[in-house]
């Protein structure tokens, strides 16, 4: 026995139904708890089951406790409802229970338009370019499922429907245009809306060990891209400076404090300035990446500073969600005049107990009268012996990581080196810190713009000379001059690196890569980040000065409107062109001429086929049923799908047959 709130809905509406709210939410699937797309897949199996195999569906009182049980479920996860993450959660659970209890033309229809917001949401949280391509084409199967659903009687061919939709979705393309266009941008891309900023971000960190870089160095992920104003700095030059960790436990090395100094006014810049715009993936920490050693920057609306360890900061941010665009002036030649006193001095030669023999080594140049110039070189001498290896495959270090590295292991990453040489520094009563960053990059030259990577992370050691300040020394310049000059990614590629690294040595592969991603770097800058500024830039090139919100309001007005008429002329203009007269209406214009010369009144305006029928059957009795048939073909044969256009010809029979007597 059926329950009483059962309706036997069409298997094939069901099916159209659930396959657009499937698709609409799969792009949702991999940021979400894995119980939200199962449970929505729960739910539109239920149902299907239901209209199958008669499956019992829940009442109201159980739909009412899942309702409620999905929803604390949301909250539990999320620690709220607002959000992209948890709106799109909570919207993905509605549509499940919705797809549950739908039961008629209307329910589908809803179920349609919410779809629509789950494609839109989608955008707020992956916006790559196959993101979009696929929801640009499940804008239109959605469309094609609306116009589906939204007639009754049998479903009609798949393939002109989509058609049909294809063709609105086009004639709504200038006027997306000229919206993206022309309406006021808000500060900020349009996506800026609060996330999770807990997942997707990798790069750096304010703590370093042994191993660290390391494993960034294992990854071809993009940590930003760099367009040079004019041509790029030789290869040596390219240091790209992020956290400075100046305190040493023993084993991490981590942040200082810091001294609250505008330590910027110290430096000396000499030789020639490079310009540069800097495209910054997001990452967990608030820091910017630039070149050795910025001199000055700008990052629209945002406010950067400079730390005490001459690091770019985005002001009161402490991490960063979301792509940065920001431009800075370098110049790799510069001295850093800045003075230590004698605390700070302290605070940069501290070092734990540990590392005997390293102190031991050390105090033996000191004991030689050595200077500090002489002693940094003595160190780098150290590492240019056979001995040493640049690896990504170090072994493990124990409790005396400086001892285990330069006596024993003698493999290491960038890490172990810079390590070793500022414990080395240090031990010698010179100042020293590590710098951590990226060195290198990969000229994309379809773009002309430079890719690093977080295979290209670095670290390198600062020491401090009364004359000079703060001076750059990179150790692994030693051991790997190589990795200085070609740069990690290219190091890796001369046959270092895991097999899926190598397969960037095929050319073809190699060309498709840069390719994607020049595209994606300009899907980037074009659409993701039309920012106010790149507005404003366009229509001044267009010749509109200093647009105001006012006049582009107006101007994106005014050009919707005359895209609508004109649209609308189009379609009158091809509407008249492409009329073809209809057999049936043609037929029953025949069938109403006889009934005219047979005393029966003229159809009136909006008088329908079967009321009009009725009324000649009143007339004419004795052709009642006659006149029924040839109007109940006439329905169906222009009303109704007639492929084989059975009904047509059944018509124009009837209709020829047809000879009433006067009245």
């Amino acid at each position: 026995m059926k329950r009483k709130d059962y309706m036997p809905v069409p298997t094939e509406r069901l099916l159209w139904t659930g396959g657009v709210v499937l698709g609409a939410s799969l792009p949702h699937w991999l940021v979400l708890g894995t119980w939200i797309p199962a449970l929505l897949g729960i739910c539109v199996a239920w149902r299907l089951a239901a209209r199958l195999w008669h499956w019992p569906l829940p009442n109201k009182l159980v739909r009412i406790a899942l309702a409620f049980a999905a929803f604390s479920g949301v909250l539990l996860q999320y620690n709220t409802i607002n959000g992209v993450t948890a709106g799109s959660a909570l919207l993905i659970v509605m549509v499940a229970l919705k797809f549950l209890e739908s039961h008629t033309q209307r329910d589908q229809v809803v179920l349609m338009i919410i779809s629509y917001f789950l494609v839109f949401a989608s955008l707020l949280s992956e916006r790559s370019i196959l993101t979009a391509a696929y929801l640009l084409a499940f804008v239109w199967v959605t469309t094609a499922g609306l116009l589906q659903l939204g007639r009754r009687g049998p479903l009609l061919p798949s393939w002109p429907m989509a058609k049909l939709a294809g063709r609105l979705l086009l004639q709504a393309v200038p006027i997306m245009l000229v919206l993206f266009l022309l309406f006021p941008r808000l500060p900020g891309p349009l996506w800026a809306l609060p996330g999770d900023t807990s997942s997707g971000t990798t790069g750096l960190s304010d703590t370093m060990s042994p191993g660290d870089i390391t494993n960034l160095g294992l990854s071809d992920a993009v940590a930003f891209r760099v367009e040079f104003a004019a041509g790029a700095p030789r290869a040596d030059q390219l240091y790209w400076r992020g956290p400075v960790l100046a305190e040493f436990n023993g084993r991490t090395w981590s942040r200082s404090p810091g001294m609250r100094r505008d330590v910027h006014k110290t430096v000396e810049y000499t030789g020639a300035p490079i310009e540069y715009r800097v495209m910054l993936e997001p990452n967990q920490r608030g820091g910017l990446i630039a070149l050795e050693m910025p001199e000055s920057w700008s990052a629209g609306r945002s406010t950067v500073v400079m730390g005490s360890d001459y690091q770019l900061r985005l002001f009161g941010r402490g991490s960063i969600d979301r792509d940065v665009d920001y431009r800075v002036t370098s110049y790799p030649d510069y001295v850093a005049h800045e003075a230590l006193t004698p605390r700070e001095q302290a605070i940069f030669t501290k070092l734990p107990d540990g590392n005997p023999r390293t102190r031991a080594l050390v105090g033996g140049w000191l004991a030689e009268g050595l200077t500090r110039r002489q002693i940094i070189d003595r160190a780098l001498d150290v590492f240019r012996g056979d001995a040493f290896y640049y690896t990504l495959t170090p072994p493990p270090l124990g409790a005396d990581t400086a001892d285990d590295f330069i006596f024993e292991t003698h493999e290491g990453f960038c890490e172990h080196y810079a390590s070793a040489f500022a414990i080395m520094m240090r031990a010698a009563g010179i100042p020293a810190r590590v710098v951590t960053g990226y060195q290198g990059g990969e000229l994309n030259g379809l773009g002309n713009y430079y890719i690093i990577r977080q295979s290209d992370a670095h670290a390198w050691t600062e020491v401090w000379l009364g004359d000079r300040g703060w001076v750059r020394v990179d150790p692994v310049g030693a051991v790997a001059p190589e990795r200085i000059s070609l740069g990690s990614s290219r190091l890796l590629l001369e046959g270092r690196a895991r097999a899926a690294t190598a397969l960037r040595r095929i050319p073809l592969i190699r060309a498709a890569l840069l390719a994607w991603d020049a595209a994606n770097t300009y899907w980037n800058q074009w659409i993701i980040g039309f920012d106010p500024q790149l507005q404003r830039d366009l229509l001044e090139r267009l010749g509109f000065e200093r647009p105001s919100w006012t006049k582009l309001l107006l101007l994106a007005t005014l050009a919707t409107a005359v895209i609508l008429v004109g649209l609308t002329a189009y379609l009158a203009w091809s509407l008249r062109r492409e009329r073809r007269p209809d057999p049936a209406a043609e037929c029953f214009a025949t069938f109403s001429q006889r009934l005219d010369k047979a005393k029966v009144a003229p159809r009136a305006p909006g008088e329908g086929p079967a009321a009009y029928a009725h009324r000649a059957q009143t007339v004419l009795p004795g052709c009642a049923a006659e006149i029924e048939r040839i109007v109940g073909r006439y329905l169906a044969a222009r009303y109704e799908p007639d492929p084989a256009q059975s009904a047509l010809l059944e018509l124009e029979t009837l209709v020829k047959r047809f000879r009433p007597a006067p009245g």
